[in-house]
């Protein structure tokens, strides 16, 4: 008896969402004692890459990807973080530690240590603190680091009176909304689409209303220039404009809105085609390799309807820790004192501190709860011990970003590069790119994987020779 072909994502993208790979699961934590879902996607025997989600924590946020990591050779371990898919919840003070210790469990079921980190977003969060307390769980620990490459990363917000602070659009939203936006997101939802419908059926009855308008005014002024009346004098017709109702009448970004909004708010966060453009030869032109086939809207939009339908709790956890709202501080002090660990931790495992040093920078780092001491300010005093492996940070910041705007970007640039010499920062700009168009661009998420494929061949002949 033949059977039926494997469904592609060129032939049937609904049932290949469904295949295997894209619904992993860890029936236990051995580290939390939670189950714990994820996808292995893209090259199954190509160099791992372990993906760590935006604030909409979900794993299919990065299903979209797969064709073309599978076209690249690399290999996406993305993992859904704690109250999303499968994955158990987890008290918000714990959030950071219990995630990433699922992270752990899931490479060692895999037995799989990569060399290769992709964080975007909220992701920074976990990619900071895998590195610093589970270094281990990396092919050649921090001796070498792995590369780690940030796309449009979330740089937690100063204070107001800082000279540095910079505004954050949706730093209004109460706290409880926020909290329970996996309960009320998809109420409003449906409310926002009947909106949308009502607004649309409301343009079309104005558009019919002027156009009726318009013929009886044209069919009374001909009446009335044909009738004889001596004492009659002609009279202007009011201006009557033919711009479109929501120019005319909409506030500015109006209309983009409610949807936009609250898929906004809810993490979705992918362009709507969900097709990386690859750079083609010389002489191709801009061809557009498609991955993905026919769907009913998109393939954006096919990934967010599985999305939806799984458990979403932990996406509201995930904006109380980027807007510092947890009963653990996560903004602009985590933030110096998880860089200044990590420069400290390279430093040590490459034997450029002493053990006494390192152990006494990071306990004094863990107890802070102020501003940053003054060795922070400075880089380590002034002066950063350079080690014979730095780790390399790429970072990709869309100019066009609303989320972390371009102050927030240069803070974190200059932030970083306080530790040049342990933490080496690369920065790829994308004047027209914001905040979640990176993900599906070849500016940034081809980019990336291009620099992951480039340094493992370089580091497989170095091996070589």
């Amino acid at each position: 008896m033949s059977s039926s072909p494997e469904p592609t994502a060129l032939t049937d993208p609904a049932s290949y969402l469904c295949l295997s790979k894209f619904n992993r699961r860890l029936r236990y934590c051995p580290r939390t004692n939670l189950p714990v879902t994820f996808s292995d996607i893209g090259d199954s025997v190509g160099i791992p890459l372990l993906y760590l989600l935006p604030s909409g924590c979900s794993r299919w946020i990065g299903a979209s990807l797969d064709p073309l990591a599978a076209k690249c050779g690399v290999r996406m371990i993305i993992i859904d973080r704690p109250g999303c898919g499968g994955t158990g919840q987890v008290p918000l003070g714990e959030r950071i530690e219990r995630s990433c210790e699922m992270a752990v469990s899931v490479l060692e079921s895999l037995m799989i240590k990569p060399a290769h980190i992709l964080a975007s977003s909220a992701g920074i969060y976990y990619a900071l603190h895998l590195l610093i307390h589970h270094p281990s769980a990396f092919r050649t620990s921090l001796n070498p680091p792995p590369r780690l490459y940030l796309i449009a990363p979330w740089v937690p917000m100063l204070p107001i009176d800082h000279p540095e602070s910079w505004p954050f659009k949706w730093d209004w939203i109460p706290t409880p909304f926020i909290a329970t936006q996996h309960i009320t997101t998809p109420h409003l939802l449906k409310a926002a689409e009947q909106a949308q419908k009502a607004y649309d059926r409301g343009l079309k009855a104005i558009d019919t209303s002027r156009s009726f308008v318009m013929r009886m005014y044209k069919s009374f002024a001909e009446a009335s220039s044909s009738a004889s009346y001596p004492s009659a004098q002609a009279t202007t017709a009011p201006s009557m404009s033919s711009a479109p109702y929501e120019q005319t009448s909409t506030k500015p970004g109006m209309k983009e809105s409610v949807l936009e909004i609250l898929n906004n708010t809810m993490g979705v966060g992918m362009e709507e085609d969900a097709q990386v453009q690859v750079p083609q030869s010389e002489g191709e032109g801009d061809k557009q390799e498609g991955y993905w086939g026919s769907t009913p809207c998109c393939i954006t939009c096919l990934v967010s309807g599985y999305m939806q339908a799984e458990n979403g709790q932990g996406i509201g956890q995930e904006h109380l820790v980027c807007l510092n709202r947890g009963p653990r501080d996560t903004g602009e002090v985590w933030l110096q004192t998880a860089l200044s660990d990590l420069a400290a931790t390279i430093q040590f495992a490459q034997g450029s501190l002493s053990p006494a040093s390192s152990a006494e920078k990071l306990a004094s780092n863990s107890l802070r709860t102020g501003q940053a001491n003054e060795a922070d300010e400075s880089g380590a005093g002034g002066h950063v011990n350079g080690v014979k492996d730095p780790l390399e940070m790429h970072v990709w910041w869309g100019w066009m970003d609303d989320m972390v705007v371009r102050k927030g970007q240069l803070y974190f640039n200059q932030l970083v590069g306080r530790y040049s010499g342990v933490i080496d920062l690369f920065v790829h700009d994308v004047p027209d790119g914001d905040h979640s168009d990176l993900m599906s661009r070849p500016e940034g998420i081809y980019h990336c994987f291009e620099l992951i494929r480039s340094e493992e061949d370089s580091t497989t002949s170095s091996r070589e020779l």
